[in-house]
């Protein structure tokens, strides 16, 4: 049987064991290697089933170290292997972004014991992964379909403001609908997903009002846009729809 390919978690988690290496192949008996391996076997991504014998031992994983040499630009050398693509995307997301490595890295072994990611083997659209990886991902997603934050924050705004407006584009359900989108809103959580495992409970203030179309716009693209991003790009926009576009 043969193991399961590595996922963006695994290989952020063996990417931040490579830059804090000093960015150079571990051999499979150091203890950081062993380690790494003991928390990818903990991962609930793949199925038991799916794992053989060997899965993620230190062997593979100081295989997988090595492999950087060949994505590393600092080393002339090439690595254990041909490159592998998600590695190459992988480096490029985070390698000027060091901090955000380290922080996610810590995330996703944080989310590995939460009860969130519990069915993570089902299969997942591609596009619904942010960079962070999988597990990170759901977690958001989890966050985003709580339906009594989600109760909160549309009441909270509704005895502040009266309606629900699209905090991007301005789109109202209510206005646009009539009394099938009466109280009616999206809501997109809007803390880093590096940073999100780390709160114990979704604040009112994580929230942010969104029409269908931004959020799906908000999940959709990489790296992830943040509201004021997407306001402002909504806003260049705008006189190009009304007058057509060429």
């Amino acid at each position: 049987m043969r193991n399961p390919d590595w996922v963006r978690d695994e290989i952020i988690l063996a990417m931040d064991l490579y830059v804090r290496a000093g960015r150079k192949q571990l051999p499979p008996s150091h203890e950081e290697v062993i380690r790494l391996s003991e928390l990818l076997n903990r991962l609930p991504i793949h199925p038991p089933a799916s794992r053989d014998e060997n899965f993620r031992n230190a062997n593979g994983i100081s295989m997988i170290l090595g492999n950087f040499l060949g994505v590393d630009p600092v080393h002339n050398q090439p690595g254990l292997s041909r490159n592998n693509q998600l590695q190459a995307a992988v480096w490029a997301d985070f390698i000027d972004h060091p901090d955000l490595l380290k922080r996610t890295a810590q995330a996703i072994e944080a989310a590995s014991g939460s009860p969130n990611v519990t069915d993570l083997y089902e299969v997942t659209d591609d596009e619904d992964v942010f960079p962070e990886g999988l597990l990170l991902s759901r977690q958001h997603a989890v966050r985003e379909r709580n339906r009594a934050a989600i109760s909160a924050k549309i009441d909270a705004v509704m005895g502040d403001a009266g309606r629900l407006d699209c905090e991007v584009c301005g789109f109202n359900f209510f206005a646009f609908y009539g009394e099938m989108g009466r109280g009616f809103a999206e809501c997109h959580h809007t803390i880093p997903l590096s940073e999100a495992v780390f709160q114990r409970k979704t604040r009112l203030t994580d929230l942010a009002i969104v029409c269908a179309n931004c959020h799906r716009i908000l999940h959709r693209v990489r790296p992830v846009l943040t509201i004021a991003s997407l306001r402002c790009l909504v806003e260049r926009t705008k006189p190009l729809a009304s007058g057509g576009f060429a």
